[in-house]
């Protein structure tokens, strides 16, 4: 019984895709300097990874799901946090991160300074430098320093608008005291508005990122991607040769900031599952590439290229693309079809990375079949020294089966 093969591209059909190299390679060019643009205008909506926040890890008495968790969030003005399951199904425990938040604007600052110059003749209050959480307040030494903090603790609790948890003050110099007052801070206000809507809550773990912290993450994501990039780079390099990587560097470049677009035009967070999505794009973009290319160089004839006339070049080139084809448009779309579903039915960073790879994983496909092989021609034209050289002159290139066929 004979099985015929579905084929969404016949081989032996071949189609001319020589003509599509210049609209491809406009394409390539277009896709980067929009992104740029978008973000110049538009900016990125950094994730907290890089914009600083807040993660708490919270144990409930009792399960709660997450999109409950996410909506006493944005209750408390909270709107950009991440809600996860975390450990064991049955230890209802839940990492929640939110963007940080400074719990004193400038206004506050100088609000409670003016109550206390009020209320105390003399005051001089400023936010601390590490810490959200506290306030540095200067009062005149006085003659009974313990009646004095209990007038400045009574103060804040009726008129500050804000609950402290504690004070300590420093030794009298040069006539002033300061208190380093601690208030009520974003994981306690979160933790409070948890316990109120789903009974006791356990804060088992509180970390901070701050903005030092955020701005690290965000050079060494870059860094990531850039040496992966450099890496592969030269690997196509030595692997090929130089007239290859061009094309490579083109495709990256493309597929990189096309990918990027998802955050631009979508409004996705851009955090480090993000970076990792990238990365894989970057991989997958260029094992597409090297595919072809391996297939164009099998294509090619044996012997010194540089003597090859430029036809028929870009004739083994096509018809190395032609024999891809099927096997690009097979991976591709096995690949694109798990994308395409956990974009649309998945939640979370999940979401968003699985927006980038869908985007990524076409504009890849495309970018290796056509932008890869039309700046590969474009360096042979420009850079070849073929002068004097045409279409009848040189061997012609072989596929991989006539050459096993022993046709070579």
């Amino acid at each position: 019984m004979n099985h015929r093969m579905f084929r969404f591209f016949d081989p032996k059909t071949e189609v001319n895709f020589i003509r599509f190299f210049r609209a491809s390679l406009l394409i390539a060019a277009l896709v980067p300097i929009i992104a740029i643009a978008g973000v110049w205008t538009t900016g990125l909506n950094w994730g907290i990874d890089f914009s600083g926040g807040m993660e708490m890890q919270v144990q409930f008495s009792k399960p709660v799901h997450a999109d409950e968790i996410r909506k006493v969030l944005e209750e408390l003005g909270y709107g950009k946090n991440q809600v996860q399951a975390y450990g064991a199904k049955d230890s209802y425990e839940m990492l929640i991160r939110v963007e940080r938040m400074d719990t004193f604007s400038e206004d506050d600052v100088k609000r409670i300074e003016n109550l206390l110059v009020g209320q105390l003749n003399s005051a001089s209050v400023q936010a601390h430098p590490n810490s959200q959480d506290r306030l540095l307040i200067r009062l005149p030494s006085a003659n009974d320093q313990k009646a004095q903090e209990e007038k400045l603790t009574a103060i804040l609790a009726a008129h500050s608008g804000f609950r402290t948890r504690s004070i300590l003050h420093e030794d009298s110099q040069n006539n002033w005291v300061e208190y380093n007052v601690l208030f009520m801070g974003v994981s306690d206000k979160v933790a409070e508005a948890l316990t109120a809507a789903f009974g006791k809550v356990e804060v088992r773990r509180v970390e901070f990122v701050d903005s030092q912290v955020s701005k690290q993450l965000r050079t060494d994501g870059a860094l990531a991607v850039f040496y992966a990039i450099l890496a592969i780079l030269i690997y196509i390099a030595i692997r090929f040769d130089l007239f290859f990587a061009p094309g490579a560097v083109v495709c990256l470049i493309q597929d990189t900031f096309g990918a990027f677009l998802v955050f631009v035009l979508g409004r996705y967070e851009f955090d480090l599952p993000s970076v990792a999505a990238l990365l894989t794009v970057v991989g997958v973009s260029i094992n597409n590439t090297i595919v072809v290319y391996d297939r164009i160089r099998e294509t090619l004839p044996p012997g010194d290229r540089s003597k090859l006339a430029e036809n028929t070049i870009r004739d083994c080139v096509n018809k190395a693309i032609n024999d891809t084809m099927s096997r690009t448009i097979n991976t591709s779309l096995t690949v694109l079809f798990s994308s395409i579903s956990l974009w649309i039915f998945a939640g979370g960073v999940i979401k968003s990375f699985a927006a980038v790879l869908t985007i990524g994983l076409g504009l890849g496909a495309f970018s290796s079949t056509l932008a890869a092989p039309a700046t590969y021609l474009w360096m042979v034209h420009y850079l070849g020294r073929r002068e004097g050289l045409n279409r009848d002159e040189g061997p012609k290139g072989y596929t991989r089966e006539e050459k096993a066929r022993g046709v070579v």
